[in-house]
């Protein structure tokens, strides 16, 4: 993944993709998320959104539950099967039942957003994602701190 850059305010700006094949969802989403200083990639499907995640490597993905031809599950599993994407932390976005936003926390969600979503709280819940995917990736890069050694 590539390093988060600043946005013109000076903020950390991002890359998130959008994988949902509601057009006006889509379109909230990423002017909600544009307005908070990240870069947008959007996909109408699943396929679109392997094939983005695969080129961009984007910081964070939000994939919708229920599409047609490959929906949510099959995407999380095929980003997680592939080298080149599983790294990325995938949030489910979706309506699905707890059930089914459990069996896509299974395939490797990091979470999820429930829809109908408030967009007032929106880029607050994708914000507590990049700050714990992000928190996360620094501690698996740093080393540990070497602790004195102690006698006997």
């Amino acid at each position: 993944m590539s390093a988060a850059a600043h946005s013109p305010h000076g903020l950390r700006q991002f890359t998130v993709l959008v994988i949902d094949d509601d057009s006006l969802v889509l379109s909230t989403l990423t002017d909600l998320l544009r307005a908070h200083g990240h870069r947008v990639l959007e996909a109408p499907t699943g396929r679109v959104g392997i094939e983005l995640a695969r080129a961009e490597r984007p910081h964070l993905i939000l994939v919708d539950h229920h599409m047609p031809e490959m929906d949510g599950l099959a995407v999380v599993g095929a980003l997680k099967a592939d080298g080149v994407t599983r790294r990325i932390p995938v949030v489910a976005f979706t309506s699905a039942s707890a059930a089914e936003a459990n069996r896509l926390v299974r395939a490797g969600c990091i979470g999820f957003i429930p829809k109908p979503f408030e967009p007032g709280t929106l880029p607050r819940l994708v914000a507590e994602f990049l700050r714990a995917t992000v928190a996360r990736s620094r501690r698996a890069t740093v080393p540990p701190r070497s602790r004195p050694a102690t006698a006997p």
